[in-house]
Formats: C-alpha cells, structure tokens, sequence
C-alpha cells in the first residue's frame, strides 16, 4: 500500500472527528477536505497537483506542501529539510507563525527534529498545544473564544499524516 492510500485510510477513519474539531473553530469539514484530496492524490501521476485542486482553498494550498514534503522524504530527502521546507511555504501563503494555533504549531516542531518517530511525537505534542492557544488566523480568529479548549484541527491532521509515515518506517 502506497503512503497516499495508507493516509486515505487514517483520514477516513478521523473524517468526523476532524470535522467536530473544524465546527468548534471554522466550517466543519476539514476532515472531508483532506480526505478528498488524499482519494484525488491515489494513483495521480501527480499527486501533489491532484491533491490541491480536489481540495481547493487555502486548505487545499496549504497541505499540498506538507504532502509534497511528504513524499519528498519517501523519494530520500531528509524529513526535517523536507519539513523545514514546508513549513516555510505554508507560513508564507498563510501569514501565519508559531503561536497562531494554526498546522504550523505542529509542523515546526517536528521539523526540528530526527527521526520520523520523533517529528510524530514533536507533531502531536504540538498539535495538543493548541488546544490552549486563541487563534490568530484563519476563521477561527473570527469565532468567540478563538477555538479555545479544542485542538486545532489542521495541527491535528500534521500530526496524524506524520504518524502515519512514522507507522510505515516501523
């Protein structure tokens, strides 16, 4: 099984749960987002490209990078480059930084580290993180109490794509 089909797989099993976070914060479908883009992304000649345009947005622009590090790292690159690469995408097209309780909470962190185990592990730390944190862009900036008290759900699903890249170097 290819990593997009293992990430499909994962995606279709938090779809709602990652919708739930999304509706706390923004419009709640979050998880079907990544989920069609991820279907589009199996067996795409380009799935990078094929990713974006089934997800559209910003959303879509945004994951599109850390997909592409993704598999950037499966084609040899060292995964805090390919991270470190991505992240400074994402915090460009987003205006965002850390602290702004947005996927980078989770991205930077793990892109600081060694290992695919342990960028998994710095991601979901990161990720939880958020749950503490008023959100500075994106929609939830504009909702009350800035998704406070839940984790957001974008630097939850780095964490889960990077968990499922580490479950296959296992």
């Amino acid at each position: 099984m290819t990593l997009i089909a293992r990430l499909a797989e994962r995606f279709a099993q938090l779809e709602d749960e990652l919708n739930a976070l999304d509706a706390a914060a923004g419009d709640g479908d979050h998880g079907s987002t990544i989920l069609r883009g991820l279907r589009a992304a199996e067996g795409s000649d380009d799935p990078v490209t094929a990713f974006r345009s089934a997800t559209g947005g910003a959303s879509g622009a945004l994951f599109a990078q850390l997909l592409a590090a993704l598999l950037a790292h499966r084609g040899g690159a060292p995964l805090p480059e390919a991270l470190g690469r991505a992240a400074a995408r994402i915090g460009a097209i987003g205006q965002a930084k850390p602290g702004d309780r947005t996927m980078l909470d989770a991205l930077i962190p793990a892109s600081a580290t060694t290992g695919v185990a342990a960028a998994a592990e710095a991601a979901r730390i990161g990720a939880e993180a958020t749950r503490t944190m008023p959100a500075r862009r994106g929609r939830a900036r504009h909702v009350e109490g800035a998704g406070l008290g839940h984790v957001d759900a974008g630097a939850r699903s780095v964490a889960e794509m990077l968990a499922v890249l580490a479950g296959e170097a296992e």
